[in-house]
């Protein structure tokens, strides 16, 4: 298989790449789009729940055999998601979003939480949160460092904002989880001033402090927000990759460490071709380099250090729409960001919209899970090491 031969070939270089076994959790999930990792049944062990626009019910999959259970049906143009232990009982609650549309005149986006009902693995319970035009991306934050995470709802795009440019301002938004599960839920501003495509929000810790922050890629690049006190702080880092809508800005980003070194990773532009890095040059400007442009349809990144070696590696799907797609793993030579081996799996078998990083199997190795578009599927990387340290 070509992958094998992919792997074969990374093991080389024995403190760099490792080798990677993909196992396939779901073959047909049409139109794969997000997947999260999570413990759903509170046993210790990260569950994955994948979401496709295509089918109106979202499914997890059950850690080790991968048994589908439905959480919720019935809803129409699923789009987003994001789980956190609100109350303290183990299993997490989930933020979801659906009605979505890439035109908003059709998107009311709406806003939910889910919650289990006493077994996981029976249908949750959905409580309206809000309704905001293209909702679109979801997480959550401790913004304030109260110890209480707040739910955050980027919408994709403007109220009024048309194609191909999507010319409008566009609200990224919060609220504080009431006592009162079933509301009302108050929408507080955290920042109208970007402007075209909201596509992501990340959350970091870009402070020495108790407090969440905030990276959002847009039209406008990449957008840092911090809650001072009472008011936010929204300080632009990059503009990203510079060109006309929609060619413009970024989709996705992270913030990583080489050795002691923070650097963001970023996938640019808006569904875009390349890879970036970006290192600190001081007084508050960030270094930009491409490290590959031949993605044909980019979407989102991730990072874990895959060999322990003290640098994070990144990872970037390709939906190559149209087209199969693959899996992109990123090694780091050195903390400079600047050299980088790149490794290529599942060629053709992996159109990558969604990843996440977690120990999948409990051996003490970051896997990667990714989910599918074109390829309708959803695997999980097993994370084997460099071949010359396994027995």
């Amino acid at each position: 298989m070509r992958w094998l031969v992919l792997l074969c070939a990374a093991a080389a270089f024995a403190d760099g790449p490792v080798e990677f076994r993909p196992h396939l959790m779901e073959g047909n999930i049409g139109g794969g789009y997000a997947v999260m990792v999570a413990d759903l049944n509170k046993d210790g062990k990260p569950d994955v729940v994948g979401l496709t626009q295509r089918i109106r019910e979202l499914a997890w999959y059950e850690n080790p055999g991968w048994q589908r259970h439905v959480l919720i049906n019935d809803m129409p143009g699923l789009v987003n998601m994001a789980a956190a232990d609100i109350d303290g009982d183990g299993i997490p609650e989930i933020s979801l979003q659906n009605e979505f549309s890439m035109v908003a005149a059709k998107s009311r986006g709406l806003q939910w939480l889910l919650r289990h009902k006493n077994d996981p693995r029976r249908l949750w319970e959905k409580l309206a949160v809000d309704e905001l035009t293209t909702s679109h991306h979801t997480v959550w934050a401790d913004i304030d460092g109260d110890g209480r995470k707040e739910l955050i709802n980027a919408p994709l795009i403007g109220a009024n904002a048309l194609a191909p440019k999507y010319e409008d301002h566009v609200s990224l938004v919060y609220y504080h989880v009431p006592k009162d599960w079933s509301g009302p839920w108050k929408r507080m501003l955290i920042d109208d001033s970007l402007y075209g495509v909201l596509h992501r929000v990340r959350v970091v810790r870009w402070d020495d402090d108790k407090r969440d922050d905030l990276l959002t890629t847009s039209f406008s690049g990449i957008t840092l927000h911090r809650l001072a006190g009472k008011k936010w702080q929204n300080t632009r880092l990059s503009k990203g990759h510079e060109e006309e809508a929609p060619r413009a800005g970024a989709s996705d980003v992270v913030m990583a460490q080489l050795a002691k070194r923070r650097i963001l990773a970023s996938v640019e532009p808006w569904h875009g071709n390349e890879v970036v890095v970006y290192t600190d040059a001081g007084a508050g400007k960030w270094q930009r380099r491409v490290i590959f442009d031949n993605l044909v349809e980019g979407h989102e990144i991730c990072s874990a250090d895959f060999n322990g070696d003290g640098l994070d590696d990144l990872v970037a799907g390709d939906r190559a729409r149209g087209g199969k797609g693959s899996a992109h793993v990123f090694f780091a030579r050195d903390g400079t960001g600047a050299s980088w081996h790149h490794l290529v799996l599942d060629h053709e078998q992996m159109s990558g919209s969604g990843c996440a990083i977690a120990d999948i199997n409990g051996d003490g190795r970051k896997d990667f899970v990714m989910i599918g578009s074109a390829t309708g599927n959803l695997k999980w990387y097993e994370n084997l090491g460099p071949s010359d340290k396994k027995p």
